[in-house]
């Protein structure tokens, strides 16, 4: 098991979808003074260099809105009663990072000024680091009672302008400390973020070999006096503290001193610097533990790669890196050291004890290009960042909470229940717009909107509560709302209703503008079969929703049932309805008989006149003709209203 390591036989894409070749390195610095490191493409097969590079992630920022806005918050907050400069404060930023086109374009022309032909093809893959890809670096911000909430974004991204998000609410005391490191203390501000990533380069080909030999360790006789035995430590959950404590015992002497002095040292003291972690390895070079051997007299600068590459492999395979607190780097020592090898330190993982105990021997084959996974950190602070946007309101800015403008009101919405009952039946759904008008400056309008279907209705009731702001209003109660219902068949009531109603603080009822009433028709059936009247039907006309609508109700000699009923909804500002009678004659064929109005009556018999009676053939024949014009419910054609014949009788207005 290589771990870390890769040897690229066939080429240099295993496990990594892209590796960088050590040996072709440019650092430029651009006009804006951001430095960039570029890396070659890693070419399958050879050592020729490549003219396509990738650059390292940098150019760390704020990130900002389309309209240059930089997206960052810090808002705090007080109360007129307070002394305090801040009763506390939230903070909210995004950040991302990578070149922007014309910085891309800019380094590819300053690449093919000292390499013909250059080409820059973007940002070298990396991957985040497992555990704490992103870091925040803060005195203030971590203190868990001080500061009870610290977010972000989860895992450091791997795409030039994606979003990093930071979010942080602070007490009093935070509060004020930041600010004062923002505004007062400017060399450095309290808060640094850190992204940790790794990413793979290749290192050069050497004649030679290196061999791992932990049986070697047995000559020292130290093995067996391990301060647990190998049964112990695969069955025990032990802490790193004890696997320190197994390392020391095992070597013994000056390594077991080095690493022991952790094992048995305070709890903040038991891990390993990058310094110590070199120590070592040169320790057990020294043991012959490792070896690393040439078939030739290599002297340039490969054998020091080399050495590096299989102690970075011997770090990613035994140990784990623990963050530790860093500043900030200087542009210089980016560029000198991109991979950079402080700001870890590191404790042993279980595998190198049982690597010891199972006296494992490995041997690494160095006439072949390798890859090694190495580290890379971008760090920034927020001293710079909050300079661009210190005198920006729309960034930075103060509340007081018991300002007037953060009084609110509510407004309760009820659904009545005829409304409910006709939602899923007569209406799809009913929506509600509100609004809230400031003539103070600076103010802005409230406007809302909410709507009330059957799904919300089953699963949360008939009642939804809106909240906006006073806003130092002069009347905060006044507000004004509008509705339009959802009609089946896709129609909206009112279609184009631009008129406001003043609400009341008691809140709005969602009152439908129709009415449910409940018709009864009968009809005696022996009259009918009698006269060779086969079936009659009750033809109702109605205001619904503004517009004139038919309703139907048939009772026929066969179906043995002298009575029906039947809900219709008729608009509120209507007394009632027109009616007419359509028998259907066994030989006559169909009789309409003439239109009347009724009165909130909702009881009707089919009278059968008495011209049918005595065979007035006069009336039969105007009965047929009304009968061939008659439609089948529905919406009215305005051609075939009626119902403005009888406005007189049956409107409100």
């Amino acid at each position: 098991m290589l771990l870390g390591l890769m040897i690229l036989l066939l080429g240099p894409n295993w496990g990594w979808s892209q590796v960088v070749d050590g040996q072709n390195k440019i650092t430029v610095t651009l006009r804006d003074g951001t430095v960039v490191t570029c890396y070659g493409k890693a070419q399958a097969l050879s050592d020729e260099p490549s003219t396509e590079f990738e650059y390292m992630p940098t150019n760390f920022r704020l990130a900002v809105k389309e309209d240059g806005t930089p997206q960052f918050l810090f808002l705090k907050y007080t109360d007129e009663s307070a002394n305090e400069e801040a009763s506390g404060a939230i903070l909210h930023m995004l950040m991302e990072f990578g070149l922007t086109p014309e910085q891309e374009r800019e380094v590819e022309r300053k690449l093919r000024s000292e390499v013909e032909g250059a080409t820059l093809r973007g940002m070298v893959d990396v991957t985040p680091e497992e555990e704490q890809s992103i870091r925040i670096i803060s005195a203030t911000l971590d203190d868990g009672e001080s500061v009870p909430t610290l977010i972000h974004s989860g895992r450091a991204p791997v795409f030039p302008g994606n979003k990093i998000a930071v979010a942080a609410r602070m007490d009093k005391e935070a509060a004020q400390l930041l600010d004062a490191s923002f505004t007062r203390t400017r060399s450095i501000t309290d808060l640094s973020v850190t992204l940790s990533y790794k990413y793979a380069m290749r290192v050069p080909a050497a004649r030679g070999l290196l061999v791992e030999d932990w049986s070697k360790l047995d000559s020292l006789n130290l093995v067996d006096s391990a301060f647990y035995s190998m049964d112990e430590i695969k069955n025990k959950d032990y802490g790193e503290k004890a696997v320190n404590a197994a390392v020391g015992a095992i070597f013994g002497g000056g390594i077991g001193g080095l690493i022991g002095w952790f094992a048995t040292g305070n709890d903040k003291e038991k891990h390993f610097t990058y310094e110590d972690m070199h120590n070592l390895y040169r320790a057990l070079e020294e043991e012959e533990v490792i070896t690393l051997r040439f078939e030739e007299n290599v002297s340039d600068e490969r054998v020091t790669e080399i050495r590096e590459a299989f102690f970075q492999h011997f770090l990613n395979s035994f140990t784990d890196a623990v963050p530790e607190e860093i500043e900030p780097i200087t542009d210089e020592q980016r560029m000198a050291m991109p991979d950079i090898k402080k700001g870890n330190s590191y404790k042993f993982k279980r595998e190198f004890v049982e690597t010891v105990y199972q006296k494992r021997r490995r041997v690494f084959n160095l006439n072949y290009a390798l890859a090694i996974e190495r580290p890379f950190q971008i760090t920034e602070n927020l001293a710079s960042w909050y300079d661009q946007v210190s005198d920006n309101p729309a960034c930075v800015g103060t509340v007081v909470l018991n300002d007037p403008f953060f009084q609110h009101r509510d407004v309760h919405v009820l659904l009545d229940l005829d409304a409910e009952d006709m939602i899923g039946k007569e209406m799809n759904y009913v929506t509600v717009s509100l609004r809230k008008q400031r003539d103070v400056q600076g103010a802005n309008d409230f406007s809302h909107q909410l709507t009330f279907d059957r799904a919300y209705f089953e699963e949360s009731g008939n009642r939804r509560t809106v909240t906006y702001s006073k806003a130092q209003d002069g009347d905060p109660n006044e507000y004004e709302y509008k509705v339009q219902w959802s009609l089946r068949g896709g129609h909206l009531f009112p279609e184009n209703d631009t008129t406001w109603t003043k609400g009341s603080w008691q809140g709005i009822t969602l009152a439908p503008p129709v009415q449910p009433k409940r018709v009864r028709f009968e009809a005696d059936l022996d009259e009918l079969k009698e006269l060779d009247i086969r079936n009659v039907t009750l033809q109702l006309r109605y205001m619904k929703f503004g517009k004139e609508v038919e309703t139907n109700m048939n009772i026929s000699l066969y179906s043995k049932q002298p009575y029906l009923e039947e809900t219709i909804y008729l608009d509120k500002d209507t007394r009632g309805y027109a009616y007419r009678l359509i028998f259907t004659h066994k030989r006559k064929g169909i009789l309409a008989m003439p239109w009347d109005a009724s009165i909130n009556t909702y009881y009707l018999f089919a009278v059968v006149p008495d011209e049918l009676y005595e065979g007035d053939e006069t009336f039969i024949e105007e009965a047929i003709a009304r009968g061939q014009q008659a439609m089948v419910g529905g919406d009215v054609d305005g051609s075939q209203a009626i119902l403005n014949q009888f406005e007189s009788i049956i409107s409100n207005q």
